[in-house]
């Protein structure tokens, strides 16, 4: 993936074979990092779309329908742009009931290489807010190599 992260001693990150083994389905993420509490998820998937660089701020727009189609008891939704070390990112932060308490999904789209770059933050809400200040700091340490595009 054309993109480096700053690690610290907050985060595990997880080998190959455990992201097979979490992951079964063929669209599993490239790669996860965890929380040390093991309580948030953060898997990076570079997928095959293509999406250029002046795209990304029209997916605040369009995505938002698509999550409500697709995701099941959404109870909040919150779209936006953000700039991540100067690469622009759409956000979509939600929540939905879970068996014990609120979930919080966070999804950030960027462009790498004219293909769509997703980062997934999966927690509780209690979970997440136990973990904030780790998950933004990755997540702001974040640098996308912008390349000639690949198909």
């Amino acid at each position: 993936m054309p993109l480096s992260v700053e690690t610290s001693d907050t985060l595990l990150t997880l080998t190959p074979a455990a992201i097979q083994k979490i992951y079964p389905a063929q669209s599993r993420p490239e790669a996860v990092f965890l929380t040390n509490d093991k309580k948030v998820t953060m898997g990076f998937e570079w997928r095959q779309t293509s999406l250029n660089p002046n795209e990304v701020s029209g997916l605040v727009s369009q995505f938002p329908a698509v999550i409500k189609a697709q995701v099941a008891g959404l109870k909040t939704l919150s779209p936006k742009l953000l700039t991540i070390q100067g690469i622009p990112w759409a956000q979509f932060v939600y929540t939905l009931a879970g068996k014990n308490g609120d979930l919080r999904r966070e999804m950030l789209v960027t462009s790498a290489n004219g293909r769509m770059l997703i980062l997934n933050v999966d927690s509780s809400m209690k979970d997440y807010s136990a973990n904030d200040i780790a998950v933004r700091t990755f997540v702001n340490g974040i640098k996308v190599s912008q390349g000639i595009a690949t198909p």
